[in-house]
């Protein structure tokens, strides 16, 4: 009988063909695929986030641009800008505080604010049906740490009537108190130039600089903690009516008498308002009327500066003259 020799090695090799894959070997081959579903949720996670990101910084720029365009469209529609009959903020001694207490507004109505930024008078119809006088809604924007409800660090909010579609105020209406206009305002920032005799008022995200009927404003958004970029917009806002050419005061004094006389070049007929000012201290209307010229008595102590202003209010509203002072002899 012929007799085979088995090769003991290809033996083996068929056996563990048969049995399949080693302990060691589907170890390796887990690890392995492991490895590889990790990289690739990894790298889905890092596709995401690059999506939400790019996502947040749209949707954040076209915010900050309506709240922008928002502004300015109010800003061109304000009569007085930072400023009432008898108070101006100057960034010192009157502040946007002062002027809003001035106006008659008070400060509580406009919940818990923060920095201020803007003040605008915004004319309208007065209603005696609603009995409301005023023929101008009282607008202001401060910047504020955010509700829990919105995107912090900070909010920029509104107080004030709704404009309808049209852009028009129905006086009727009740103002609203911190309205958000945007969220997720950075809350620092660097402080923007304001070249005299501009006047700056705002913190963190959201500045204004004041030159009368000129707004330089100032938006700064924290995109999203997803992202440490910030999102910086910054134009210029005109008013349409508080550019209206001012009206020219002159005075003559007599003793303790003191004659002003002003001119202004509109025709239409308009109600003037004069406001004097004592030694630096805050503007107090004097004479309210379409006359062109009052007689007032000096007061104060020996030496104190008596200062004059008047403005014109017509259809539009015209920026302060120019001051005339006298010092009580």
């Amino acid at each position: 009988m012929k007799r085979y020799r088995v090769n003991a090695s290809n033996y083996r090799h068929r056996q563990r063909s048969r049995l399949g894959f080693t302990l060691p070997e589907l170890l390796i081959a887990t690890s392995i695929s492991f490895l590889v579903v990790a990289l690739a949720f990894s790298a889905l996670i890092m596709i995401s986030n690059l999506n939400k990101q790019s996502q947040i910084k749209i949707e954040r720029r076209i915010e900050l641009s309506r709240a922008f365009d928002f502004m300015t469209q109010e800003i061109q529609a304000a009569r007085r800008i930072n400023r009432t009959v008898t108070a101006v903020a100057d960034g010192g001694s009157t502040t946007l505080q002062d002027v809003i207490t001035s106006s008659g507004l008070n400060l509580a109505n406009l919940g818990n604010y923060g920095t201020i930024a803007l003040y605008l008078e915004i004319p309208m119809t007065a209603s005696p049906s609603c009995a409301f006088p005023k023929d101008y809604d009282q607008v202001v924007y401060d910047i504020r740490p955010n509700p829990s409800s919105w995107l912090g660090p900070r909010i920029v909010s509104r107080y004030g009537r709704v404009p309808k579609i049209d852009g028009t105020i129905n006086p009727c209406s009740s103002p609203i108190a911190s309205d958000v206009l945007v969220d997720s305002m950075s809350a620092t920032g660097p402080t923007p130039a304001c070249v005299a005799p501009g006047v700056l008022s705002g913190s963190g995200g959201f500045y204004a600089c004041v030159t009368q009927g000129l707004v330089d404003l100032y938006l700064r958004s924290a995109l999203s903690n997803l992202t440490s970029e910030t999102r910086n917009l910054a134009s210029k806002a005109f008013s349409r009516l508080a550019n209206i050419s001012a009206p020219s005061l002159s005075a003559t004094r007599t003793g303790n008498q003191i004659a002003l006389t002003w001119g202004w070049g509109n025709p239409s007929i308009s109600t003037f308002k004069l406001v004097r000012s004592v030694a630096g201290g805050p503007p107090t209307e004097i004479y309210s009327g379409s006359n062109l010229n009052f007689t007032d008595t000096l007061t104060g102590s020996k030496g104190d500066q008596n200062c004059y202003k008047v403005t014109a209010i017509a259809a539009d509203t015209s920026a302060d003259s120019n001051q005339v002072c006298e010092a009580l002899p």
